[in-house]
């Protein structure tokens, strides 16, 4: 594969050279082409992120959107479990009203009761 210049001097010392100009041409090729597929990689995933990052902008709208509504939506339900809405909701739609308890003093060995 990649094989150095390799030659001997006179007193049979193996001397290594450098790349030969055909190895080395075929390196410059091996080269451009990494570069050129680099570019092209990096061009892709740009234009991917590019297109991806406004679908996502779009998602965080609809969410903040959602957000907001699950907040009305919570407000509206404290506002049905309040104790006047309640009663309100009982006296009108059920036609039931509140019993008056009195509650009398277990010191006195009084016990409660409740008017009818």
């Amino acid at each position: 594969m990649w094989r150095l210049n390799q030659t001997k001097n006179r007193l049979g010392i193996v001397k290594r050279g450098g790349i030969s100009l055909k190895q080395g041409g075929i390196l410059v090729k091996l080269l451009c082409v990494m570069i050129v597929a680099f570019i092209v990689i990096q061009l892709s995933v740009l234009t991917t992120v590019g297109t991806q990052g406004e679908k996502i902008s779009d998602i965080r709208k609809q969410q903040a959107e959602i957000k907001i509504q699950n907040e009305i939506a919570r407000a509206k339900i404290l506002e049905l479990q309040s104790n006047p809405r309640i009663q309100e909701t009982v006296s009108q739609k059920l036609q039931l009203q509140p019993v008056h308890t009195v509650y009398l003093d277990p010191e006195n060995r009084l016990i409660s009761a409740q008017d009818r």
